[in-house]
């Protein structure tokens, strides 16, 4: 089976409340703009569980290192700017394979209480996040310039769009379908007030016995790997 499209996913969901089908996404009124809504919303919820990492989000980020700069804006960058999680223990430098430790704020302070010194020249060793930029603790230097830092991140979801109605979303398929129609499905029966919710939200949710539900399958089959923290051991 092949993904649904954003007018697939519409006449799913429309079909499950007992709604006439549209044709296309262009002139939405009433009931179909809450129903177009809530699949937004369903797309955010399954893509945004801060407790979830999905393999389908994960995408690989690079730094391009330019002279006399120790911070890049994340949302300039050609891969990354869609940033919506990091790896923290994958940023790397491709050059000299250098591994970069990730400072929380507290930690940078403490280190660089003065800021980062224009002196300061070389591929970086740790690295921190702030104000929507990942900043090093070294200038580039000329021997740097263009050279790249790479890391591991999770993107945000691309959502649907009216004005793409064969375009197509992350989640995989039969999720789609179980996951994300269901869960928006439920989300308008809620909002009609409808008896009818009970039966979808225990097809996303389970029944906490023997149904496991779409959502905990989904994330089951397609949940990062969770990585530990390096480790360095003093003896």
């Amino acid at each position: 089976m092949a993904k649904l499209t954003a007018l697939e996913v519409f006449n799913a969901v429309t079909r499950n409340c007992g709604e006439a089908v549209a044709s296309d996404l262009a002139n939405l009124v009433g009931l179909q703009l809450v129903i177009w809504d809530k699949i937004i919303e369903a797309t955010q919820d399954i893509s945004t569980d801060g407790n979830t990492k999905l393999q389908f989000l994960e995408a690989t980020g690079l730094i391009p290192m330019v002279t006399g700069q120790y911070q890049y804006e994340i949302s300039a960058l050609t891969a990354g700017s869609d940033l919506m999680n990091e790896d923290r223990e994958s940023f790397h430098s491709i050059d000299n394979g250098d591994i970069l430790k990730y400072r929380t704020q507290q930690e940078w302070i403490e280190d660089y209480p003065s800021g980062i010194a224009s002196t300061s020249i070389g591929y970086p060793s740790k690295f921190t996040k702030y104000g929507g930029y990942f900043i090093f603790n070294n200038c580039a230097g000329a021997d740097q310039n263009g050279k790249n830092i790479t890391f591991k991140y999770w993107k945000l979801p691309s959502y649907y769009s009216v004005s793409a109605p064969t375009g197509t979303g992350d989640i995989p398929e039969p999720f789609d379908r179980t996951c994300l129609v269901a869960l928006a499905t439920l989300k308008v029966l809620l909002y009609l007030g409808s008896d009818e919710a009970q039966y979808y939200k225990v097809q996303v949710f389970g029944n906490g016995g023997d149904i496991e539900g779409s959502l905990d399958k989904m994330k089951r089959i397609y949940s990062s790997p969770i990585l530990k923290a390096r480790v360095k051991y003093v003896f």
